[in-house]
Parts: structure tokens; C-alpha cells; sequence
């Protein structure tokens, strides 16, 4: 395999002012899969932020892969507002009481991101990240968007029932939503994070285009237009199959966006002229296809999307799963490194 030449933050910095880097960044997203290759437990890893910090740096010295992926679960900002969540020692938070089953909106308060439920734990393992590593490595901290947070404020099924029977409802815990996520980024690029926006209940998956269109699209907007003003590139993901709203995509402003169940080539020819592309190895695999399978899809897919004419990141199409085999991962990161070569 060919040695690097530059470190994952000058690959990205490159990436990001349409310049061609040595290779395509490599970015499975091992979130709480760290947990489980530094022995700890999934409840130390979410609620300890020196703890997930550390696991994501063993990570990276284990893997090799181009960026700290600073995450636990999408209801991080809801519970700060009052949801509650249990946390079992093997795995992710489990949300147990929406706060809007009990209580009006209008006592909803908008959290102290240094103060308030587990958002003081990302801020310790971003900042720790980002001392050890910052200097060489993108630190990314994925951030729940607005229309996911909601859910978590309102309970799922309730909160997809407003959005035809009560819209404005729904606009109105949005909004809230919304001011709750951007004093959390303010949080996070102080403390040396790069946001990346997630909206996963926001998936063709989950709701239809109209809903996404409606409700979703227009926060997603607002929450990366408000991180452009600090000239950040930022991320947007959103999981599982989100064909039907690809065209609607760029309306987001999103410089990057990354895809799960969508075919790769059909992104390019719709998105990639205009947005870098990042994705999307199907995660199952890493969980249960043998080496030699993760081998050929890696190389088909990387060959394949690295000429996207806007740019490209080889990544996961989701979260890599906690149990998923350590040999799977480093062999998917180490193919695609051998196959996303620009440089000669």
C-alpha cells in the first residue's frame, strides 16, 4: 500500500477547496464501535466524555481512518431539554419519556450546552480530541438536526401524526429545536469540533419527500447556512434510503452529503457536479459478509465514485455496527485507501 503524503486534515482542507488530495478521504463512521475495541461499556462511553474520546483515538491508532467521529445517539440535545433517556450498560440510550408527553412547550427551555443533560460530554471528548490530535486530524462531532431532535422531544409516532393533523405544532418544537442545536454548535466549534448534521428520522425510510420538503428541509437550511457563516464545510447525513428526495438535497446547502441506501452512480449524476459525495458501503456487511466480499464491493465502490467531479469520500453508509468484526473494518479502510489514489 502506498504511504500518505498528507495528514486527514490537509486531505480534507484540500477536499473542501476543490482541490485533488493524494487519495479519498477515508471516513467509516465508527462512533460507539470504539467503545467496543477499547473494552469499555457502551454506558461509560456515552456518559463519559474523556472516556469516548479516548476510545475514538484508539480507534484511529487501530484503524487508520481520517477522522474522530465524536457521537453517541441522535437524542443527545432532546434530553438536554428535558426528555429522558435510560442508559444500559451494553448499549446505545434508550429514550423512556418524551418531555412534550407531560409537559406544554412553552416550558421547554433552551439548554446550556456546558451545563445541561450529556452535552457537556461531547464538549469534554471533542476538546480532548482535539488537544491530542486536532493539529493532524478533522475532530467530527455529529450533531442530531432539527426534525430528528423533535421526535425526541415529542415521542416518534405522535410527533409524525402532528406533522398532517397539527403543522404548525411541529413548527413551533422545529423552532425550539433549532435555537436548542445552534447554542450547541457554538459549543462545538469552540471546543475545536466540526459539526456535522444528522437527521436520520428525517429518511425517505421514515417520512415521505412532502414531509421532508415541509418540515425537515427548511431547518435543515437554516442550522447550515448558520455554520456557514463561520466558513465551515459542513456534512449533512441522513440514513437508510433517501432516493426519492435526492433532488431536493442541494436546496439544503449542505457542501457534503452523505448517503446510506442510494445507489452511488445515481447520486453522482444528480448531485455530483455540484455537492462532494460521501458514502456508502453497506455496514451489514461489516458485520456479516466475508473479507473477501468487503474487498470487492470496497474497490467497485471507491473506483466508481472518486471521480465524482465535485469530490468524493469513501465512508459507510451508517454507523459501523458496535459488534461489527475489528478485521471487516480495517479491511474495508485499508482498500479503499488502496483504491482511492489521486496522486501518482
Amino acid at each position: 500500500m502506498k504511504k500518505d503524503i498528507l495528514t486527514p486534515r490537509e486531505r480534507f482542507g484540500m477536499l473542501v477547496i476543490d482541490e485533488i488530495p493524494d487519495r479519498c478521504m477515508v471516513l467509516p463512521l465508527i462512533t460507539s464501535h470504539a467503545a467496543t475495541i477499547a473494552g469499555i461499556s457502551l454506558r461509560e462511553y456515552c456518559t463519559n466524555g474523556i472516556a469516548m474520546a479516548k476510545a475514538q483515538l484508539n480507534a484511529i491508532e487501530n484503524y487508520g481512518h481520517d477522522a474522530v467521529s465524536i457521537f453517541s445517539e441522535v437524542g443527545i440535545i432532546a434530553e438536554a431539554m428535558g426528555s429522558i433517556f435510560d442508559y444500559p450498560e451494553h448499549d446505545l440510550p434508550i429514550i423512556r419519556e418524551p418531555v412534550l408527553r407531560a409537559k406544554p412547550i412553552e416550558v421547554i427551555t433552551i439548554p446550556d450546552p456546558l451545563k445541561n443533560g450529556r452535552l457537556p460530554v461531547y464538549l469534554d471528548a471533542i476538546a480532548y480530541a482535539y488537544r491530542s490530535v486536532g493539529d493532524r486530524i478533522p475532530i467530527l462531532a455529529y450533531v442530531p438536526a432539527p426534525f430528528t431532535t423533535g421526535m425526541m422531544l415529542s415521542d416518534p409516532d405522535r410527533f409524525l401524526k402532528q406533522t398532517l393533523r397539527q403543522p404548525q405544532t411541529v413548527n413551533d418544537i422545529l423552532h425550539i429545536a433549532l435555537e436548542a442545536t445552534i447554542e450547541f454548535c457554538y459549543s462545538i466549534i469552540d471546543a475545536g469540533g466540526l459539526p456535522i448534521i444528522v437527521d436520520p428520522l428525517a429518511s425517505s425510510s421514515v417520512i415521505s419527500p412532502t414531509i421532508f420538503k415541509q418540515f425537515a428541509l427548511p431547518f435543515e437550511k437554516t442550522l447550515i447556512e448558520f455554520l456557514h457563516r463561520y466558513d465551515l464545510d459542513i456534512i449533512l447525513h441522513i440514513c437508510g434510503d433517501t432516493s426519492p428526495i435526492l433532488a431536493l438535497l442541494p436546496e439544503t446547502t449542505a457542501d457534503l452529503i452523505s448517503i446510506d441506501q442510494v445507489n452511488i452512480q445515481d447520486c453522482m449524476n444528480m448531485l455530483g457536479k455540484t455537492q462532494r459525495i460521501v458514502g456508502n458501503f453497506d455496514t451489514s456487511k461489516l458485520a456479516y459478509s466475508s473479507e473477501a466480499d468487503i474487498i470487492s464491493g470496497t474497490k467497485t465502490m471507491v473506483e466508481t465514485a472518486k471521480h465524482t467531479p465535485k469530490g468524493y469520500i469513501a465512508a459507510t453508509g451508517c454507523e459501523v455496527p458496535i459488534q461489527a468484526s475489528p478485521d471487516n473494518v480495517r479491511v474495508f479502510i485499508e482498500t479503499a485507501k488502496e483504491h482511492g489514489w489521486y496522486w501518482d
